[in-house]
């Protein structure tokens, strides 16, 4: 809390009265903290308990349900699948980060922070920016995906020992992360588990997928998740670097209007969308289906975009059709 007093204390009042229409401004005050005070060894950059009482962090907690809406419509397609299990692992991850990550940011409090190692507490050197605990979920949610892209054609031992060697890597490198604080590691083994994900995902794509019109669109697809992936990391850290200035930005044009520069809340819905669109692209690679068109099995907005495409083909092979006729008549 003492961040962000010194956060709102670098704010005049000329820097509240230039409200965009059909907003309100910020309060002064926070409301009464439902859960406590703030314990979070971290802070974002969205206000705490400034919309309302209940929720310390507004944007930040809401934003987290698009973890569970995919999750949701995952589990959900593969519930008739003799392997639906295995198959709704990633879905549960996904599920898992959502869940926690809302809790943490509803309440800010320590024992909700997301560490993966309870018994050995994160010393953070720059609460204002970072937290480890918001870090390490992006890792997980990549995670989840990596291991299913990786074992979807194995056996159930080698997936399970597979997994376990992962988690222990994770482990391993969430508790050095910690306990160090360091930065540049994370940022690489995120690349790293990205480009992994995107080239055994392609491989998948050309050993599975025949049919080159097809193939282009599944290709297509799995460009927008990695672009989609890395322009959230980009977001998460744009927010981290310049947080008072987004602060004057918001508190100027009032809410609800600032609610589109809590980058943080973009954050989780790029990674969210980003870890779906793989998830959901192996589902249907390993399925019967692979190789026909991709259709309306993705959840929106992935299904929207996935459609349009193939509309747009149809109409212009369409049209295409009607111009050589035409040109025949004349």
């Amino acid at each position: 809390m003492d961040y962000y007093k010194g956060k709102l204390a670098t704010l005049n009042r000329g820097d509240i009265i230039h409200k965009m229409p059909f907003s309100w401004a910020y309060r002064q005050e926070a409301h009464t903290p439902f859960w406590g005070e703030v314990t979070a060894q971290a802070n974002f950059c969205e206000e705490d308990y400034i919309v309302t009482t209940y929720i310390a962090e507004f944007i930040n907690t809401l934003t987290n349900l698009i973890y569970i809406y995919y999750a949701y419509h995952g589990i959900k397609s593969n519930s008739s699948r003799p392997d639906a299990i295995l198959r709704n692992l990633p879905y549960l991850g996904i599920a898992a980060v959502g869940i926690g990550s809302g809790i943490f940011h509803a309440s800010m409090k320590n024992y909700t922070q997301w560490d993966f190692t309870p018994k050995l507490p994160c010393e953070v050197t720059n609460l204002a920016d970072h937290d480890p605990g918001d870090d390490l979920s992006m890792l997980l949610a990549t995670a989840t995906v990596l291991h299913r892209v990786f074992t979807f054609d194995k056996s159930i031992s080698y997936t399970v020992i597979y997994g376990a060697i992962l988690s222990a890597a994770m482990t391993a490198f969430s508790t050095w992360h910690c306990v160090t604080d360091e930065l540049i590691m994370h940022s690489v083994l995120f690349g790293v588990m990205i480009v992994a994900v995107g080239q055994k995902t392609r491989s998948i794509i050309n050993a599975r997928v025949l049919d080159p019109v097809v193939r282009k669109d599944v290709r297509r697809l799995a460009t927008w998740g990695s672009v989609i992936f890395v322009t959230g990391f980009i977001i998460w850290n744009i927010d981290t670097a310049i947080c008072n200035q987004l602060t004057t930005i918001k508190r100027t044009i009032g809410m609800p209007w600032s609610f589109l520069f809590e980058l943080h809340g973009w954050w989780h819905l790029f990674t969210g969308l980003g870890a779906y669109i793989f998830i959901a692209l192996v589902e249907y690679l390993t399925s019967e289906e692979a190789g026909q068109s991709l259709g309306h099995r993705f959840a929106w907005p992935v299904g929207s975009i996935v459609t349009g495409n193939t509309a747009r083909k149809a109409n212009g092979g369409t049209n295409g059709h009607a111009n050589a006729n035409a040109k025949k008549d004349l």
